[in-house]
């Protein structure tokens, strides 16, 4: 995950990029676990805040979970 997000944060890809390559990747693998989409675009948003400079995790809000999932799931 940390080199397929690294890779596209680097060439200037978008959230969305990172979170589709991710889950094309990590799918064939973790797709049939439950949390498995539950927890993924959570994990794609918080790696992507460390590549961005972010060193302590923003604090999770209803709002941002909704926000995130949208973005990534919706």
């Amino acid at each position: 995950m940390r080199r397929i997000v690294g890779d596209v944060h680097g060439s200037g890809g978008t959230l969305k990029d990172a979170f589709t390559a991710t889950h094309e990747a990590l799918a064939p693998k973790y797709g049939k676990w439950p949390i498995f989409e539950h927890c993924l675009p959570f994990d794609v948003q918080r790696l992507w805040d460390e590549l961005d400079g972010i060193d302590w995790p923003r604090i999770w809000t209803a709002q941002r979970d909704r926000e995130v999932w949208d973005q990534l799931q919706g």
